[in-house]
């Protein structure tokens, strides 16, 4: 199979590269095509769960003139064959090194990814900085959450696509022919793109510094814009949405139809980037989503489908949906998803509603086990009303829940994690009283982690010390009914650090690969020791990047890049929620 003979028959999963899915398409490519080739900086199975590359994948597909096709990061035992073989990280559809497409496009949804790209490229044969490509080599762009703050990758991305990709992703294709067509100069070709909505060319601003403090970012030339506003689809009604979907060959980790029925969140918690680049809320008919179900199912004999959103209960017409394609699916053994973060009398007293939620349980997000953090937070979840819905529950017949909590919030109460661990045996105890037995509660912690345009993008993480208290006191409570995770702290710190940081962290990045980093979202490869060095070696410090608090009026490294909420009002929303404390001078 072009080349790859001895290679795949030498790794442990050979289906994450060989492609040939059914619904996977595969083009020619010609002189008159533009070819894309789609990366995600994580595995097959973590990639072909992201709905926004599926999407991306057949839309530019129904296109003549583009070919688009797939490549993820492989596993440690693929990239060492690669190597020994003398082989480039290739696509999936035509085994194509990726270094001969026009356009090497990443999905950025996680920092702990960024090493990731930097081996895809490396391992694709194309030059990892962006200012020393040369002409004949593809334009590196990217888009995704962490593009909001796209600062700390700078220094790897020809452009970033801010926003919703799927109005501007083909408008970006269509300038870049245009432009290319004309010349083959890349600094000219990434002067006409940054005059497109939500493009935002980082070789074109300017970073400037008081010491270590950033000062702004300002364009190199006139034209340049001063600010990136982000693309918006303002019709989710009629925007695509892709029917005929891959059908992967390996079991992925959301191997389902994944419909999105609201994009948007009607929530305001104030820590929630998600919920604040995401504005203003957007629906889709139950009419359009029936038939896009419909449809999907035809082509792909998916067996279940997911509601998705950011808050699935919150979809207005849930209901009617939910109703109506138990209708259109009677008796052919289609379970339905709902993501149950908030549920009441209301969706108990409907069976469509239960039989919906029972495959995969009930999840809740308090965040906080204290009403004045919750309300700090803009959680507006009542503990009364939380009890009272799994105490509905256990009466029809679950027996396990899913709790999920923040910790490491300044002004957090000493007892916070004493208090999640009472609320668990609560809830759990509740069972008893409508059956035998308690319940099993699995509880999630994860520590607060700012981000950027939202009102806690000021906030600093809490500081390791403090959050290892914590941690001890959840763990040292766990039992066999009331099971706690807690989310890697030195992970965490990482992703804090990057998260909020400007261009400088680009050879933080550079260096930290270059030391052996990649795979960091994988616990097994995670080496922390690399990450506190690489900082270190470049004059800076992991820590003053995740703990410290900014003052309102500092500079922001992601102020440039704007989203359609006014700065004034996080401003507003921090003092409102009593935790921010200005910092010494």
């Amino acid at each position: 199979m072009n080349g790859l003979k001895g290679i795949l028959d030498k790794v442990q999963k050979p289906g994450r590269y060989i492609g040939e899915e059914t619904n996977s398409v595969r083009k020619a490519f010609t002189k008159s095509r533009t070819s894309v080739v789609l990366a995600y900086p994580d595995t097959y199975e973590v990639g072909m769960s992201y709905l926004g590359l599926r999407i991306l994948y057949h839309l530019l597909n129904e296109r003549d003139d583009i070919v688009c096709e797939r490549v993820f990061m492989p596993w440690d035992d693929m990239e060492r064959e690669l190597k020994n073989h003398g082989r480039r990280l290739f696509s999936l559809e035509s085994k194509t090194d990726i270094n001969r497409f026009d356009i090497v496009g990443f999905s950025l949804s996680y920092e702990l990814t960024y090493t990731n790209v930097l081996n895809m490229l490396h391992l694709g044969g194309i030059t990892l900085v962006s200012r020393q490509r040369r002409g004949d080599e593809p334009l590196v762009i990217a888009g995704g959450a962490c593009c909001y703050n796209p600062e700390p990758m700078s220094g790897f991305i020809d452009a970033f696509i801010i926003g919703d990709g799927e109005g501007s992703l083909p408008r970006f294709i269509d300038e870049y022919r245009r432009a290319r067509a004309k010349t083959r100069d890349r600094k000219r070709i990434l002067r006409s793109l940054a005059g497109l909505e939500g493009v935002y060319v980082p070789s074109l601003y300017k970073a400037e510094y008081s010491g270590k403090r950033f000062l702004r970012l300002r364009p190199v030339e006139k034209e340049v814009p001063a600010v990136v506003e982000k693309a918006r689809v303002r019709d989710l009604e009629n925007t695509y949405y892709p029917v005929k979907q891959i059908v992967p060959l390996v079991k992925i980790i959301h191997d389902r139809m994944a419909v999105e029925v609201m994009r948007g969140c009607p929530n305001r918690c104030r820590f929630c980037q998600a919920g604040a680049v995401n504005r203003p809320v957007r629906v889709r008919t139950v009419d359009r989503l029936r038939s896009i179900c419909r449809e999907t199912y035809r082509y792909t004999g998916y067996e279940r489908i997911s509601l998705l959103s950011l808050s699935s209960v919150n979809y207005p017409y849930l209901v009617d949906l939910v109703r109506a394609l138990k209708e259109d699916f009677r008796d052919r053994g289609i379970g339905i998803s709902i993501p149950s973060l908030r549920v009441d009398e209301t969706f108990y007293s409907l069976p469509e509603m239960i039989s919906a939620v029972r495959r995969t349980g009930l999840t809740f997000a308090p965040e906080s086990a204290s009403d004045r953090m919750r309300e700090s937070l803009g959680k507006d979840i009542d503990i009364r009303v939380l009890c009272r819905s799994a105490l509905l529950a256990f009466r029809h017949g679950w027996a396990r829940l899913k709790l999920y909590f923040m910790v490491g919030f300044p002004g957090e109460p000493e007892d916070e994690a004493e208090n999640i661990i009472k609320l668990s045996r609560e809830l759990s105890g509740l069972k008893k009283t409508v059956s035998s037995g308690a319940a099993e509660i699995k509880v999630s912690v994860n520590p607060f982690i700012p981000k950027a345009h939202t009102p806690f993008q000021w906030l600093g993480m809490k500081e390791k010390s403090g959050m290892n208290r914590i941690k001890k006191a959840l763990l040292s409570n766990s039992s066999r009914k009331i099971q706690v995770a807690f989310h890697n702290l030195e992970q965490s710190l990482v992703e804090g650090s990057l998260s909020r940081g400007e261009r400088r962290l680009s050879n933080v990045i550079y260096t930290a690969w270059n030391r052996g980093a990649k795979m960091d979202s994988w616990t097994e490869f995670f080496n922390f020791r690399i990450w506190e060095e690489s900082f270190r070696e470049n004059g800076l410090d992991i820590h003053d990047y995740a703990y410290r608090t900014y003052a309102l009026d500092d500079a922001l490294p992601w102020a440039h890049i704007r989203t359609g909420i006014d700065e004034n009002y996080f401003k507003t929303e921090i003092e409102k929620s009593g935790l921010y404390r200005p910092p010494d001078r």
